[in-house]
């Protein structure tokens, strides 16, 4: 019986201690593309699909901004322009009543509702638009609209 015990508790510590070795190996969440550090203290590059921006989105970005001590500098354009330029990294963020069923959810990352919007006779979750993998700045993103659904 004591061998049991003992085999049991050996199997015990080595799966936590393989748990620990495979999360220490892994860094997640990470940027691959080092989002997180290009904003920080820098400019957070924002892609605007309109102009002005509602109160919502630009609550949104202000907050963003603020995580990351950046200036928010804006560029507008059509939604496959902006959302090619976050694909490629020249912008860090896309806004402008997007809803969570956009067509780009195959080719970006989308934020946390901040919100909903009406489409036709329903309504969508609203969120914003960051680089697909950049999953410590999304991290950051979320974290700074959080509360702005409510």
């Amino acid at each position: 019986m004591a061998s049991v015990s003992i085999s049991s508790q050996f199997l015990r510590v080595f799966m936590a201690v393989l748990t620990f070795s495979l999360l220490s190996a892994c860094k997640v969440p990470d940027d691959p593309e080092g989002t997180t550090e290009k904003v920080m203290d820098n400019v957070l590059k924002v892609g605007a699909l309109i102009e002005p921006l509602d109160p919502a989105d630009a609550a949104a970005v202000a907050r963003v901004a603020n995580v990351f001590r950046a200036t928010p500098e804006f560029v507008t354009g059509d939604p496959n322009t902006l959302f090619a330029q976050l694909e490629d990294g020249e912008i860090h963020l896309v806004v402008g009543r997007i809803p969570a069923n956009t067509p780009f959810t195959s080719d970006i990352a989308l934020s946390d509702p901040l919100g909903s919007i009406m489409l036709g006779d329903h309504t969508e979750d609203r969120v914003l638009a960051v680089r697909k993998g950049e999953n410590r700045f999304l991290i950051s993103v979320n974290r700074a609209i959080k509360g702005l659904a409510e």
